[in-house]
């Protein structure tokens, strides 16, 4: 069988030590206020840094000192595949941003660079052949 991009990520994701559930808070935690706030329409992950990342439908925007920068439009394919694995679609979504499977990355990086990073890391651990 073959699986989709985000199918293919989820799998890799799951092969982390502590499977999907490892994933936010080993490499997102550090960086997050608390919790990912979910409501109809969408995810927010409040910074310890200030700001927040959020997810408004399929757009993932940068909310810092009152500006909103958009960083990319996630595909409905994503979307789809995140919430059959029952997974964070911040969290699935800033893979595909790392891995290049979605565009943004660099809005990212200027953005959030720290979130980049963490998004980078966690990209090495679960896709790169080399490491993961």
């Amino acid at each position: 069988m073959h699986r989709s991009t985000y199918e293919e990520l989820v799998w890799q994701l799951a092969r982390l030590p502590g499977g999907l559930a490892a994933a936010l808070p080993d490499f997102f935690g550090p960086l997050l206020a608390g919790p990912p706030q979910r409501s109809d329409e969408g995810e927010s992950w409040h910074l310890r840094d200030g700001g927040r990342l959020e997810l408004r439908g399929n757009r993932l925007e940068a909310c810092l000192g009152g500006t909103v920068t958009p960083i990319a439009t996630l595909p409905q394919a994503l979307l789809e595949e995140a919430g059959r694995a029952g997974i964070s679609t911040l969290l699935l979504g800033l893979l595909a941003l790392a891995t290049g499977d979605v565009d943004g990355d660099r809005i990212l990086k200027k953005c959030l660079p720290r979130v980049d990073g963490a998004a980078r890391d966690l990209m090495l651990m679960s896709v790169c052949r080399l490491c993961g």
